[in-house]
């Protein structure tokens, strides 16, 4: 038995998505751990001397997985959408942080605001070096943990360089990172070729992530090496003529690599039947960001479609940049939440469960994490609810526009 004090959090209700459910409801945590979970009545006598915290009109709920930031693009703020996507990636090409230093202070910062709004977990895409020592090397302990997936481009001729040098940089900085979990990201089919794809499936044990079916004009260039990527590709100097269309759809031209080992895979908006079909028989997680698709203009995402035909999906903020702007906490997950119930009337639980078991299967997480069980890890969210109204807690959390507030063992 550890000598850390043991606390009983006392609040108006406690869920999770695996079906711990109390109202009212009291979490007890030792040493950073859930040692148990029930009735406030019970709890206080079972652990008569230990301290209580009174949480009147909050619910607890698991902190939350953010399965897709850019956190290396906090400083950036958020921006309102003008032109199209490609004006948008260059304008982010010409404005993220640019020095090392920059870089570790835009992802310091991100990671602060994500662990204020609840936030335990974040699968981060890091595009740089910089982005995963910020994160990993000499970082705060009460930082949200998860992966750092390290960004790869290349494609053509240059894919093969690509990946060599990705593993380079993959093993350099493991070997640094004691605390880290540290994966590798081909970028897109547009801009990572095979070879960067390929050394993933040879190396199972690594996280792996990629954007796909993000755009329709990415299915452009998939199927015909036509269209925006393909122009910006020229412009960027980055075209050769060993690339060319492969007459599928971007989740099709990935099949034979989404079929062999986990991915975390980022947006997924625009997917038809068959590639639905598809990936409901990889072993895929979707990584669903619906305010940034909402921000691009992205609609009528297939999620419930994804979900019911046995496809992980969970959630994700994208990048700080393409949150709303009213957004109180924009690196949370909360917010994402309450607007697919806003828009869809998704169920307030499967939305939890998206959040927070979802999101840590995708990302690998210790058993437990995400979830209310007796020694999972203490990283604790309190939702603010009105008591006296017998409408469901979350339904109402979901429903109004408190901030979330991390609770800290």
């Amino acid at each position: 038995m550890s000598d850390a004090p043991t606390r009983v959090l006392d609040a108006s209700a406690v869920r999770d998505a695996t079906g711990v459910a109390h109202r009212p409801g009291s979490v007890v945590v030792q040493a950073r751990r859930i040692v148990d979970v029930g009735p406030p009545d019970a709890m206080r006598a079972r652990y008569a001397s230990a301290d209580t915290l009174a949480l009147g009109g909050t619910l607890i709920v698991p902190a939350m997985v953010n399965a897709h930031a850019h956190l290396d693009l906090t400083a950036l703020g958020r921006r309102p959408m003008t032109g199209d996507f490609i004006d948008w990636v260059d304008m982010v090409m010409r404005e993220r942080p640019q020095s090392s230093e920059a870089i570790r202070a835009a992802v310091r910062d991100g990671l602060t605001q994500s662990a204020q709004a609840g936030v335990g977990w974040i699968g981060d895409i890091a595009g740089s070096d910089a982005a995963v020592e910020a994160r990993w090397i000499g970082g705060d302990g009460a930082w949200p943990g998860g992966v750092s997936f390290l960004e790869c481009f290349g494609i053509g001729r240059a894919a093969d360089d690509a990946a060599r040098r990705a593993w380079q940089r993959y093993e350099a900085l493991a070997s640094q990172c004691e605390r880290a979990v540290v994966g590798l990201q081909p970028h897109a089919p547009y801009s990572a070729g095979d070879a960067l794809y390929e050394m993933l499936s040879a190396h199972r044990e690594i996280g792996a992530s990629t954007h796909l079916a993000e755009t329709a004009e990415e299915n452009e260039f998939v199927q015909d090496a036509t269209g925006p990527f393909a122009s910006l590709l020229q412009r960027l100097g980055k075209w050769d003529d060993t690339i060319r269309g492969h007459g599928v759809s971007a989740v099709g031209r990935l099949r034979r690599w989404l079929e062999d080992r986990p991915w975390v895979v980022a947006h997924g908006n625009y997917v038809d039947d068959a590639d639905l079909d598809l990936l409901s028989r990889c072993p895929v997680s979707i990584a669903y960001c619906p305010v940034a698709s909402e921000y691009f203009g992205h609609r009528d995402h297939r999620y419930r479609d994804m979900l019911e035909a046995g496809i992980n999906v969970c959630l994700g903020t994208d990048s700080i940049v393409c949150q709303r702007p009213d957004a109180a906490q924009p690196l949370g997950i909360v917010d994402q939440m309450r607007r697919l119930h806003e828009l869809d009337g998704t169920d307030p639980w499967r939305l939890l469960a998206m959040a927070t078991t979802n999101g840590a299967k995708a990302l690998g997480l210790e058993e437990g994490c995400g979830t209310l069980r007796r020694g999972a890890p203490a990283r604790l969210v309190a939702l603010q609810f009105d008591a006296r109204d017998a409408t469901d807690p979350l339904t109402q959390v979901l429903r109004n526009n408190h901030p979330a507030r991390a609770l800290q063992d």
